[in-house]
Order: structure tokens, then sequence, then C-alpha cells
């Protein structure tokens, strides 16, 4: 979940930032559901012939919790 997203555009200089926090949650069938990441992004986006393109992303972890469960692949 992204949230309060602020974006500061120069139109001059044709680059763009964001900066807005993040949280991952995680539930599973024997896990309830709970925060296991949270932190903030720092993107720069760059104006190139016409459109606005990701230019960089910083990303700073303030929380983590249990991940041990994340993002495994299980077979069928």
């Amino acid at each position: 979940m992204t949230t309060n997203l602020l974006i500061d555009i120069d139109e001059e200089s044709g680059i763009a930032t964001a900066r807005s926090y993040f949280t991952v949650l995680q539930a599973l069938s024997d896990l309830p559901l709970q925060t296991i990441v949270a932190g903030r992004y720092a993107d720069r986006f760059d104006y190139v012939d016409g459109h606005w393109r990701f230019a960089d992303r910083q990303v700073t972890i303030d929380l983590f919790g249990d991940v041990s469960r994340h993002l495994r692949h299980t077979p069928r």
C-alpha cells in the first residue's frame, strides 16, 4: 500500500520528484494479517521527448517484520 504521495514538478528543468510511504501487508491461511515491511520511497522522473519517465527510486526501510514467508512460491 502506497500512501501520502507528494509530487514536486520543475517544468523548466524537466525533472520531477515524488516522496511516499509504503506498507507491505501479508496474510496466509495459517498466518493472520500483519505488516511485514514499512518504509519510504524517494523517486525521480525525467521529462523526455514529451513524456515523463521514471528515472530513479531510493527505498528506505523503517520497519522490518517477519518476512520469512513473503514471496515464497509453493509448487502446486
